[in-house]
C-alpha cells in the first residue's frame, strides 16, 4: 500500500489538435522535474481534439510527477478548457502554462516560489514579444477599460494561490476570459519579466475570429464602457439634433436665408440614425444574450474522461 502524496504545484496545459509538440513538451517537462524539490502535478486538457492528441496525452509518464488527462465532449474553447483544468487540478497553487511552450518551461519554478512567497497571483510579461497592430490596440483598450495593470504585451502563464482557485471554481463563468477573471478578483499581482519563445511545431489556434470574440467577450463581462458610451452617444446627438432645431428656428424666424430640404441630406440622416440604433441594440443585446445564458444555467464544459498516470518515485509512491 503507497503512501498518498499531496501535490505542492498544479500545472494545467490546455491542448487542442498539438499531436506534434507533445513529444517536444514531455521531454522538457522531465528535465525541468529533475531540477525541483516539490510534488508536481500535470493537468492535460483535450479541448475536444481530432487528431491524435489526447490519445498520445494518455501515454505521458513523467517521473517523479503526476499526469492527468481531462477530456472534454468537444472543443469549449481554450478558456473553458483551462477552467476544466483549474477544476480538476488537486494542488492548491495551479498555474497556467501551454501547450506550445512560449515561454522557457524552467520557468515554471519561478511561479512556483512567488506564490509560496504569500503572492495569491503571478502572471508574465513578455520580454522579446512585439505583436500585431490589432494586439496593440486590443491591449491599450484592456488597460484603459478593464484592467489597468494588464500587461501591455499580454501575458504568456499565470499562477495562483487557493483563494483564487477556490472563487474560480465557486464562480465559473461562461463566455468569460480566465485571465480577466483572475486579475478582476483584486488580489495582490505580482509580474515575472519572461522571455518569448516562438512556437517550434504546429500553428496557433488563436485565429481572428476568436480574438474578435474574446474582445466582444471581454468588453460585456467585465465593463460597462459599451453602454456608458451608447448613453453618451445618444446624449450628444439630442444635443446636436437640439441645436439645430434652433439653428432652424432662428433662421426662419429672421429669414436670413433660404433653407433647401434635399432628399439626400434627408437619406443620410436616416442612414446615420438607424446605423446608431442598430449598432447600440447589437451592444445591449450582447449583454442580454449573457443574462441569458447565465439564466439557463448551462455547463461551461462537459467532461467525456478524465485518466490519471500517477507515477512512483524513489523516496514516495502516489496512491488514488
Amino acid at each position: 500500500m503507497g503512501v498518498f502524496v499531496k501535490y505542492d504545484f498544479s500545472i494545467v496545459i490546455p491542448a487542442y489538435n498539438e499531436s506534434g509538440n507533445v513529444d517536444l513538451l514531455v521531454a522538457e517537462l522531465e528535465k525541468f522535474i529533475e531540477t525541483i524539490d516539490y510534488h508536481v502535478q500535470f493537468v492535460f486538457v483535450d479541448d475536444g481534439s481530432t487528431d491524435d492528441t489526447v490519445e498520445k496525452l494518455k501515454q505521458v509518464q513523467i517521473n517523479k510527477a503526476s499526469a492527468k488527462v481531462v477530456q472534454l465532449s468537444r472543443n469549449y474553447g481554450s478558456h473553458a478548457a483551462i477552467r476544466a483544468g483549474i477544476y480538476h487540478a488537486d494542488a492548491d497553487r495551479v498555474m497556467v502554462y501551454s501547450m506550445d511552450m512560449p515561454e522557457p518551461v524552467e520557468d515554471i519554478d519561478l511561479f512556483y516560489r512567488e506564490l509560496i512567497n504569500g503572492n495569491e497571483i503571478v502572471y508574465s510579461e513578455r520580454v522579446g514579444y512585439k505583436g500585431s497592430l490589432g494586439s496593440r490596440i486590443f491591449a491599450r483598450m484592456i488597460t484603459r477599460f478593464i484592467e489597468r495593470s494588464y500587461p501591455s504585451n499580454g501575458l504568456i502563464g499565470v499562477g495562483f494561490g487557493p483563494k483564487v482557485k477556490r472563487e474560480l471554481n465557486k464562480n465559473i463563468e461562461n463566455s468569460s476570459s480566465i485571465f480577466f477573471h483572475i486579475f478582476a478578483l483584486g488580489f495582490a499581482k505580482k509580474s515575472i519579466k519572461v522571455e518569448y519563445i516562438e512556437r517550434k511545431k504546429g500553428e496557433s489556434k488563436w485565429t481572428t475570429s476568436k480574438k474578435i470574440k474574446l474582445l466582444i467577450d471581454s468588453f460585456v463581462m467585465f465593463s460597462y464602457a459599451p453602454i456608458r458610451a451608447i448613453s453618451l452617444l445618444g446624449i450628444l446627438l439630442a444635443f446636436v439634433g437640439f441645436l439645430w432645431a434652433l439653428v432652424i428656428i432662428v433662421i426662419k424666424l429672421f429669414n436670413l436665408f433660404e433653407l433647401a430640404a434635399g432628399w439626400p441630406t434627408t437619406l443620410s440622416l436616416l442612414l446615420i440614425g438607424f446605423g446608431l440604433t442598430n449598432f447600440s441594440l447589437g451592444v445591449i443585446a450582447e449583454y442580454l444574450m449573457r443574462t441569458l445564458e447565465a439564466a439557463r444555467r448551462r455547463p461551461v464544459f462537459i467532461i467525456n474522461e478524465v485518466f490519471e498516470k500517477q507515477q512512483i518515485t524513489n523516496e514516495k509512491e502516489c496512491e488514488q
